[in-house]
């Protein structure tokens, strides 16, 4: 067939190049609640710590206190009902303001292996696997502290400390049980429980990072291992397939996509992987599992 008469005929070929530099260390960061025309990029970053086992990350970023919009007031009050009248080590807003706020991970998907980064240059185009994606929203954990701050005060405003209360408090019985054998489906029930896995998650350690910004001279180093370091077909042997290898490696059927196995109760899926669902499953699970609420 003449080249005239192709239907789709090729118009460019470009050469592709598989990334491993950064494979094991590149996260694709989303801010859902913030258009994308309002980055974070001139924000100043006060600190960043990741989990990477959980895939979790943490970014404390600077509130302008000066803005029109800022309501010194409120940001005052926040502060006063978080951290209270005192003054120590342990205050999240040294300034007596809120001056900062927080933005914590949650993942966008469990299974990244069919998305990549991205950079063209030259006519060639290099791709370099994600390790996770990410959504960063605003954490309000402060609001947790503010809580326990307002109970406090509550608790010792009714009192309950005189010497009758406490002789009253060592008259009481006490009563001593002891647990029974722990059967092998219960210890399952209990590894799958919420609270056990809320003390797994805080048994990794954080790991404290330096954050540069986009246009930093160590972020533009650090850009170019997003570039195949070398060229030789022969380092990539994962591109060097047929093209309909290579289109089926790129968008596999969607029979042959597995779930990933949810970490907690078998009957509970995380809203990522309900969305992986049709939709006619995604309602037959919700239904099933009546009031229980997918995880975040």
């Amino acid at each position: 067939m003449a080249s005239g008469d192709e239907d789709d005929p090729i118009i460019e070929e470009i050469d592709v190049y598989l990334s491993k530099s950064l494979a094991d260390k590149l996260y694709l960061l989303q801010y859902p609640v913030r258009p994308g025309t309002m980055t974070y990029d001139d924000v100043n970053h006060l600190s960043a710590k990741i989990k990477p086992k959980q895939q979790r990350l943490e970014l404390e970023m600077a509130i302008n206190t000066m803005s029109p919009n800022y309501c010194r007031s409120k940001g005052e009050q926040i502060a006063l009902n978080v951290d209270g009248t005192s003054f120590d080590e342990t205050n999240i807003y040294s300034a007596k303001m809120m001056d900062k706020q927080t933005f914590s991970s949650m993942q966008a998907t469990t299974n990244t292996s069919r998305y990549a980064a991205a950079v063209f240059r030259k006519g060639e185009l290099h791709i370099t696997p994600l390790t996770g994606i990410l959504q960063m929203r605003p954490s309000f954990s402060y609001l947790d502290k503010a809580d326990s701050k307002t109970r406090e005060r509550e608790a010792a405003n009714e009192g309950g400390d005189s010497s009758q209360d406490e002789a009253e408090e060592e008259a009481k019985a006490i009563t001593v049980r002891f647990a029974r054998p722990e059967s092998e489906q219960a210890r399952q029930r209990r590894i799958q429980s919420y609270e056990f896995l809320q003390k797994k998650q805080a048994e990794e350690p954080w790991i404290h990072l330096q954050y540069h910004g986009a246009k930093d001279s160590h972020s533009d180093h650090e850009r170019q291992y997003l570039f195949c370091q070398s060229v030789d077909a022969s380092q990539n042997s994962e591109l060097v397939k047929t093209p309909k290898e290579y289109l089926a490696m790129l968008m596999p059927p969607l029979a042959e996509e597995k779930i990933a196995k949810p970490i907690g109760p078998s009957n509970v899926l995380s809203m990522a992987q309900l969305r992986t669902l049709p939709l006619g499953d995604q309602v037959k699970t919700l239904m099933k599992n009546g009031s229980k609420k997918p995880q975040k």
